[in-house]
């Protein structure tokens, strides 16, 4: 990988990682664009997302402090956390990335079903009656839903902003509520793969060659810097009730992903 091509990745990690367009999703087709290894790419997209956490972990600082201060909560964001542990150990043990890496359709309908989470957003009709504000009054039944759809979003192309905040504004906590919490579950969730992934690479006897650490510690910052300025943007779109807005674009990208699957597979 050249330098700019680390820059690059950052950039759309930092942009994608909160907007509710999935991170993940762009990445695994950016990397099939450009070629990379699986095991190359891997590593670089870990060491991004450890961008984008020191850019949570700065944002939300005052909530963490409370967070700490307060058992219940505590238990609820480790009780979400836990299905996304589960599915975790899933898809290392069944290889279902390598799968998902064979069959790049799947990232073009998993974007699609973000943009129709997203889209139920915008139908009242659909949400729940009560509407906590307060982090300590959403519900465990909430935090269940939640958690179980952070979970879904290992899919590359399903987004786990969009999909954890839509869940939690579907299932009637307040919009602002919802993506606190939301990226409160992103911090156990992001540095347990960072977590994972270092312990790969040290089973392995080191970073794979080919990956330039210069390079990619330049990339880790650019990450953190365009996923702060990407939280805060995204933050005042759910204060304003626009995240269905997002919608549109998660039904374009999808669209196209599998239609350019389908005609390159046909040739």
């Amino acid at each position: 990988m050249l330098f700019w091509e680390y820059i690059f990745l950052a950039v759309i990690q930092g942009v994608a990682e909160f907007l509710p367009i999935s991170s993940s999703g762009h990445l695994a087709l950016l990397s099939d664009f450009f070629d990379f290894s699986a095991e190359d790419s891997g590593l670089v997209s870990v060491m991004l997302h450890a961008g984008s956490l020191a850019a949570i972990m700065v944002y939300y600082f005052r909530e963490l402090v409370n967070v700490c201060l307060n058992g219940k909560l505590i238990l609820k964001l480790v009780a979400a956390t836990v299905p996304v542990c589960i599915g975790g150990c899933c898809w290392e043990l069944f290889g279902i990335d390598r799968f998902l890496a064979d069959f790049p359709v799947a990232v073009g309908m998993a974007f699609l079903v973000t943009g129709m989470l997203l889209r139920l957003t915008s139908r009242p009709k659909l949400i729940a009656y009560e509407h906590p504000s307060d982090l300590c009054r959403i519900s465990w039944k909430q935090t269940l839903i939640i958690g179980f759809t952070q979970m879904a979003a290992l899919v590359p192309g399903i987004s786990r902003s969009g999909s954890t905040i839509s869940a939690g504004v579907l299932s009637g906590v307040d919009r602002e509520a919802a993506s606190t919490f939301s990226f409160l579950l992103a911090i156990p969730a992001i540095a347990g793969a960072i977590l994972i992934k270092l312990l790969q690479a040290y089973v392995g006897k080191g970073f794979p060659s080919s990956v330039s650490i210069p390079s990619l510690i330049a990339a880790t910052v650019v990450s953190a810097l365009v996923s702060f300025w990407a939280l805060v943007f995204l933050v005042k779109i759910v204060k304003r009730g626009r995240l269905s807005s997002f919608s549109w674009y998660m039904f374009a990208i999808g669209a196209l992903v599998i239609l350019f699957n389908v005609v390159k597979t046909a040739n």
